[in-house]
């Protein structure tokens, strides 16, 4: 079933988000803040915008109006725009909660998501489209956070999906 697959591939963003957090925590502090000239200005800034938009999502499959959906991202967003890399993996463990809970509830796992948005319009999404794309947007910006520690001289842990699947 599809809605098993992508249950799956949110099992392998949860796991690889914390695969990240444990490599950048036996890392030197100054990693996770230092300027970095990249698509982000820091990792922290990278965290943060993956903590941010996995809010997005999980809000929209909610069901929530896109101008609640802002509010909440930004309330949440400024709760951690100094978090620290602890803090930051308490909110994303909290996070993941939030996405199991809401799946444990699903009546109906194939449902389509309805939302609207001012720049696209009525949009229709399949719920495990939306799960792949959190997922997929995750591995993205893993890949930023890789090249950035690269850049600080550091190097990067493997998170790509045949590693989760060699755990499981």
């Amino acid at each position: 079933m599809e809605n098993n697959r992508a249950m799956k591939m949110y099992d392998y963003h949860v796991w690889a988000n914390q695969k990240m957090i444990q490599h950048l925590k036996q890392l030197p502090n100054r990693v996770f803040n230092d300027t970095v000239n990249s698509v982000f200005s820091s990792i922290s800034d990278v965290l943060i915008h993956l903590y941010a938009t996995d809010i997005t999502w999980l809000e929209t499959m909610k069901g929530s109006s896109f101008q609640d959906t802002v509010r909440e991202v930004e309330r949440r967003k400024s709760e951690t725009s100094r978090a620290s890399l602890d803090e930051l993996e308490v909110v994303y463990d909290s996070l993941s909660k939030e996405y199991y809970s809401f799946f444990a509830e699903l009546k109906d796992p194939a449902r389509i998501i309805i939302t609207e948005h001012p720049q696209y319009g009525r949009c229709e999404f399949i719920l495990a489209d939306l799960i792949h794309h959190v997922v997929n947007h995750g591995t993205y910006h893993r890949g930023n956070v890789t090249a950035m520690l690269r850049q600080q001289g550091e190097r990067g842990v493997p998170t790509d999906y045949v590693y989760f699947l060699f755990e499981c």
